[in-house]
């Protein structure tokens, strides 16, 4: 997955863990980094990702849809990861 992280197009998600993000990838492995999240998060976002969460990014390339009541966005690795209410406007927006 090491190479992976050099093209984040190939990865579901980041997920935070304190100080550490977890990277998962289309497949559903994971692999933790000692990194927390702002290390990853300017190259995530120029890639196209959205921060849905404190905690999550997302790929939009491996999203299926947005939950009706909009506080949840459905995986196509059928993971259901939750957007909060900071950042549900600006996930809005990404998806349109």
């Amino acid at each position: 997955m090491k190479n992976k992280l050099n093209q984040p197009n190939e990865l579901a998600y980041f997920k935070a863990s304190e100080s550490y993000s977890i990277a998962v990838s289309s497949d559903g492995k994971m692999e933790m980094k000692s990194r927390p999240m702002k290390y990853f998060a300017e190259t995530l976002l120029a890639n196209g990702w959205c921060q849905i969460h404190r905690s999550y990014f997302v790929n939009p390339a491996f999203v299926l849809q947005i939950s009706e009541n909009r506080d949840s966005i459905y995986m196509k690795n059928g993971k259901e990861l939750p957007i909060s209410r900071r950042y549900r406007n600006l996930v809005l927006k990404w998806r349109n």
